[in-house]
């Protein structure tokens, strides 16, 4: 009687995943597949292997010679707000004022330059794979804030109590995109004025339109914002009781 033989059917192709960070410099969702390994112990089509051994032998050859990629890198970019405007020349004159140290939230103590698709999922606060900032950003926009203040009047040290303080918290950074085409700078900032007691405190808020709708546009609409948002701050906190 000849041998019959049953079989085993192939286990469905997993479903890809999206959601991967983006390589380039437009934020999209790139789909990824994950190596399974089928109950016969071998591989599913599109994957590679090396045998164990092998496998070993490069990972030990990599420690050795100090760390290797087996696939291409693509480079980093970093920016900062780059040079300060300063004041304009009908900009109201402050007293002498001390800054507080700027704060913001947890996910901003990186240097992730974030991005949000507003028209396909407005909950989902996402970073670019390869444009960074120099430093947090929250450290970047106090900087720019202190020269804005010395650039108005005088910035004293902290410990001078006799001079109002300012202070800032940073509520949100990032690149909005209402569209895949359009896109705008959002800065939300709490500023906090007291000396002895508060003397005043007040939300502001700033959307600069991006000219391009990529990291580096985000970058430029975010240092523009930045520099409106300050300018604000300054020209309410010269109408404040300072004296």
């Amino acid at each position: 009687m000849p041998r019959t033989y049953a079989l085993a059917a192939r286990p469905p192709r997993l479903a890809r995943q999206a959601g991967a960070a983006n390589p380039s410099s437009k934020p999209r969702h790139i789909m990824m597949r994950n190596a399974q390994t089928r109950p016969d112990g071998r591989d599913t089509p599109g994957t590679f292997a090396l045998p164990r051994r092998l496998a070993a032998g490069v990972a030990l050859a990599c420690l050795l010679l100090g760390g290797c990629a087996l696939t291409p890198s693509t480079p980093t970019i970093t920016y900062d707000l780059g040079p300060p405007t300063g004041a304009a020349p009908d900009a109201a004159h402050l007293p002498k004022m001390r800054v507080a140290q700027t704060d913001g939230p947890t996910w901003l103590d990186g240097n992730s330059l974030y991005y949000r698709l507003h028209y396909a999922q407005a909950e989902r606060l996402q970073p670019y794979a390869t444009q960074r900032w120099v430093m947090s950003p929250v450290r970047l926009f106090d900087d720019r804030l202190r020269e804005a203040v010395a650039s108005r009047g005088a910035l004293t040290w902290f410990g001078d109590t006799a001079a109002p303080a300012l202070k800032i918290d940073v509520l949100e950074f990032e690149q909005v995109f209402d569209s895949a085409s359009a896109s705008r700078g959002v800065i939300r900032v709490r500023a906090t004025v007291f000396r002895s007691g508060l003397i005043g405190q007040k939300t502001f808020v700033v959307a600069q339109p991006a000219a391009t709708a990529d990291g580096a546009g985000g970058v430029k609409a975010l240092a523009t914002g930045s520099d409106a948002a300050i300018a604000a701050i300054l020209d309410w906190v010269a109408t404040l009781p300072l004296q």
